[in-house]
């Protein structure tokens, strides 16, 4: 039997799931500085939000474009998925949650990049060997 990847039902459903966790995302990576005891607490609070919302949107960018790129090779004509871009942005807010106070600006862009990369990598492969992820919550966590 060959495993086929099929569309979601509600892409508006989707787009609000994303921007909840996003939001959410926030107060996680901002909220978990406070553990820290540091006198540039506030500082570091700063440093973890601008960092979520670099790797989240380069994530999402990533996936998008990487997306498109592999469409227009195997069909012969460009194809942007919002879904597949929605699943870069969680992979970049996952990928970046560990480090986000203590990394440069620069680096979690790269960070968000190469994590929306190993999103469409793993949600192809996991098709591919025919393991069924619904939601593809393994992909966006490799």
């Amino acid at each position: 039997r060959c495993a086929t990847d099929f569309p979601g039902h509600s892409v508006a459903l989707k787009v609000l799931g994303v921007l909840i966790l996003w939001f959410g995302w926030y107060g996680f990576n901002t909220g978990s500085v406070y553990y820290i005891t540091n006198k540039n607490q506030a500082l570091l609070a700063q440093n973890a939000a601008v960092n979520t919302t670099l790797a989240a949107a380069s994530g999402t960018i990533s996936a998008l474009l990487a997306k498109a790129w592999l469409a227009e090779r195997e069909t012969g004509e460009a194809i942007f998925s919002l879904t597949d871009a929605l699943m870069g942005c969680l992979s970049g807010l996952v990928s970046i949650t560990g480090g986000c106070a203590y990394m440069e600006s620069w680096a979690s862009i790269i960070v968000g990049f190469i994590s929306g990369l190993l999103y469409l990598a793993g949600s192809r492969l996991m098709v591919r060997i025919g393991i069924d992820d619904a939601v593809d919550a393994v992909s966006v966590c490799v």
